[in-house]
């Protein structure tokens, strides 16, 4: 009699109980409605050997609990990564069932795209939820492998890409200097268009270093100001890869092309080392001038003077099969000619210089230089900034020439002498020199130190001498040379 009474009492407070009902897009919701954000899975373009992930999340937009039974994924270069336990009971908002075990208001798990080889992939998350009877809900995933190694050739001049996402590489045909910007007049402004937004990245290989390391705010363009420029220096035969990344995917713009240019420069040959001008010895009576060219560099390690390197360089390069003795004069006013085996990018210790000269009206030298590449710089002192030089140089293997020493290098003309005589010594490196004239008495007329020269050409007035026989003395602090001079 009780439990009848009670059964009664209850289809009656069932009867005049409220029905939670909730509205869900314009219909009215009585049952649990799977929610998923994002609907779909776009992974867009992912360069190989890199990731890229995105967190789904379910919820229920109805009402009662939504049972979640297990979340699947199918397709190659999708992995999922989901901490949930199931079942996994999911609670409307506004619902009035009570749950039980694993449950929540939402439900959150992660995808990841890691493409190893390039092309397009796709794949699909399965969810299987229901109380009664399973139900199917499935997400698409789609995303494309990039790869710097299948750029596409760029050239010199307009370029039309068919969209963003894509890899481009150029390559040098000489030292020369490249800008790459997507200033076009028929390109969408991104002022009046904000998701049409052009930007890219330069690297120096496709693995190598960005291009350039920090933000370089170079010139505007007319048609963008946005389309800022990138300018880099390269050497002939070198490639960089410009990645154009796609920064609105959901834009209607996202897969339409654009265009993008690659404006080249070429420096006048022999303006600095990357152009240096190859020379094949020997060099007879080679004419030139620095006009049009910059004053690059600045240091020399073969002068204590650092005025020969004050006007516009000419930078010549040579190959040396062999060990040998270099020979080389150059004409001009205050020129010089520096030979390095390093480039003077940076101040250079003075055993990088082989060989040297500089004078008023230019000199010579003649060195002994080990095999190998070296830098033949033509420079003057400054004022003025320019030069007109005449240069020989040649070259003479060890084989066919003995071995030089301090005694072999001395020469001491015109001589006998009568108002003044000149020394000239060529060192094998650069030395401290000290020059004496000595009497016949022994008493010391004449006294000169160098510190750290290849050569010298040393006049000496001797007007003021007495005639007679005097002693030139020569000493490098390893070697002594002596020469008689007679002053008529």
């Amino acid at each position: 009699m009780k439990t009848s009474l009670l059964y009664t009492g209850m289809l009656i407070l069932l009867g005049f109980a409220p029905v939670s009902v909730i509205s869900v897009s314009g219909q009215r919701a009585t049952t649990p409605i799977l929610s998923v954000s994002p609907a779909r899975g776009m992974f867009y373009s992912t360069q190989l050997g890199q990731s890229r992930s995105l967190s789904f999340t379910l919820k229920n937009k109805g009402v009662s609990i939504l049972n979640i039974k297990k979340v699947e994924i199918v397709g190659e270069r999708f992995t999922i990564t989901d901490s949930n336990t199931y079942p996994f009971e999911v609670v409307a908002d506004s619902g009035v069932a009570f749950s039980a075990g694993n449950s929540g208001k939402a439900m959150s798990f992660s995808v990841e795209f890691s493409p190893v080889e390039t092309g397009n992939f796709t794949g699909k998350i399965i969810i299987t939820y229901g109380l009664w009877s399973d139900e199917i809900y499935e997400i698409q995933l789609t995303g494309k492998g990039l790869s710097c190694s299948e750029a596409i050739k760029a050239v010199k001049g307009e370029n039309h890409a068919p969209g963003q996402n894509i890899w481009y590489k150029f390559t040098a045909d000489k030292f020369s200097l490249v800008e790459i910007n997507s200033c076009h007049p028929s390109q969408i402004n991104p002022v009046t268009n904000p998701y049409r937004l052009l930007y890219f990245y330069a690297y120096d290989g496709c693995n190598g270093r960005l291009i350039p390391e920090v933000e370089e705010w170079t010139g505007l363009c007319q048609f963008d100001h946005e389309a800022i420029p990138v300018t880099t220096i390269m050497k002939a035969g070198q490639t960089i890869y410009i990645y154009w990344p796609e920064l609105n995917p959901d834009s209607p713009f996202a897969t339409k092309g654009f265009f993008f240019n690659i404006n080249v420069t070429y420096p006048i040959d022999g303006d600095v080392c990357d152009n240096a001008i190859p020379l094949t010895l020997p060099v007879i009576n080679l004419f030139g001038n620095t006009r049009g060219l910059s004053k690059d560099y600045s240091q020399s390690p073969c002068s204590v003077y650092p005025n020969y390197m004050g006007g516009n360089d000419a930078v010549y390069t040579i190959n040396l099969q062999e060990d040998g003795y270099l020979t080389g004069n150059i004409l001009g006013a205050y020129g010089s000619i520096h030979v390095l085996d390093e480039c003077p990018r940076a101040e250079l210790a003075k055993d990088h210089c082989k060989a040297f000269v500089g004078g008023p009206t230019g000199g010579q030298f003649r060195k002994k230089i080990a095999a190998g590449t070296y830098y033949v710089i033509i420079s003057n002192w400054a004022p003025p900034q320019t030069l007109d030089y005449l240069i020989n140089l040649s070259w003479e293997g060890t084989s066919t020439v003995e071995n030089e020493s301090l005694v072999n290098s001395l020469n001491v003309y015109p001589n006998p002498a009568r108002d003044k005589f000149t020394v000239s010594v060529n060192n094998q490196e650069a030395t401290n020199l000290t020059l004496e004239l000595v009497n016949i008495s022994g008493q010391v007329v004449y006294h000169h130190e160098l510190k750290y020269v290849f050569g010298i050409q040393e006049e000496i007035d001797a007007s003021s001498f007495a005639k007679g026989v005097y002693y030139l003395k020569v000493n490098t602090g390893k070697e002594t040379a002596v020469r008689k001079v007679v002053i008529q």
